[in-house]
């Protein structure tokens, strides 16, 4: 068997022909190697599949796309050189779909948190998340990856940005702030047997463990229907509106990019696209 760190082998090989490896390869590979904590050689396809399925609870369909194909072209280096025995035609790469995002409305936003303040006992957890969500413009990802001693200070974390890992951070209302001060003096009674760290939990089997981004989507998926909001949407839709917000105000689109983990300014004129009824709001208002 060959003992050296095939993380290295493999990014080593990939210089030999680019200037430099992109810092994302390394990124999911080396992600990759810590879940499964196998060389190449001992590799199984369960292996493969319960990697998959642990980033689809936990990254945004496009990002396991991205991740998945770094993977599946990490293992292929190794399958040329007869050292893995799966064959690649196993190895699939879930197909993303790229649907659009409604930004959700201070309106529909509103709703949401009336349809929260009026269940009894009110769903403490849930009303921080959707606030949150709102507040911050966080990736669903990266409010799941939440630690309780990520909150420094007051109205403010330091997070890890999901794409790049880089760490930024967010800040929240007073409001906000007051739920989830409420929220992390009950959050100590809760017990759990695989992540304490974890800021927000939920039910696994019999104990507690750390919140999904499909948990997240589902709970907002019904909160949304019982408050009566026939728009579709989702958690993204939080970090459309975050954005949409700022860019009304003026805010630059590289200061927007810093403040939602963007690399590149690229990608903000996406999320700042205006809506047609903002366009026609805009155009009667100036003309």
């Amino acid at each position: 068997m060959i003992n050296s760190n095939p993380v290295e082998q493999y990014l080593k090989w990939k210089e030999s022909y680019r200037k430099s490896a992109h810092k994302s390869y390394r990124i999911w590979v080396e992600r990759f190697q810590n879940f499964v904590s196998k060389f190449p050689e001992e590799l199984k396809l369960e292996d493969i599949v319960e990697f998959s399925r642990t980033i689809d609870q936990r990254y945004a369909p496009r990002n396991v796309q991205y991740g998945m194909t770094i993977v599946r072209n990490y293992l292929r280096f190794f399958h040329e050189q007869g050292r893995l025995s799966i064959p690649l035609y196993f190895i699939r790469v879930p197909k993303a779909s790229a649907n659009s995002h409604h930004a959700i409305t201070e309106e529909e936003y509103q709703r949401i948190l009336v349809e929260l303040n009026q269940r009894v006992p009110m769903p403490l957890q849930n009303l921080c998340i959707v606030r949150l969500l709102h507040d911050t413009g966080m990736r669903v990802g990266e409010l799941c990856s939440l630690d309780i001693t990520d909150i420094r200070g007051q109205m403010s974390a330091v997070i890890k940005t999901e794409k790049t890992t880089k760490r930024r951070r967010v800040f929240w209302g007073e409001e906000t702030d007051a739920f989830l001060r409420l929220f992390l003096s009950l959050r100590s009674e809760l017990e759990t047997c695989s992540d304490t760290k974890a800021l927000f939990v939920g039910s696994r089997g019999n104990c507690m463990g750390r919140l999904t981004s499909r948990s997240i989507q589902r709970m907002v998926k019904s909160v949304v229907q019982r408050a009566g909001i026939e728009e579709k949407i989702s958690p993204h839709s939080f970090r459309h509106g975050f954005i949409h917000r700022l860019a009304k105000k003026g805010v630059p689109d590289a200061v927007i990019a810093l403040m939602v983990g963007h690399s590149t300014t690229n990608t903000i004129s996406d999320y700042t696209k205006l809506s047609r009824t903002e366009m026609e709001e805009t155009y009667r208002r100036v003309f």
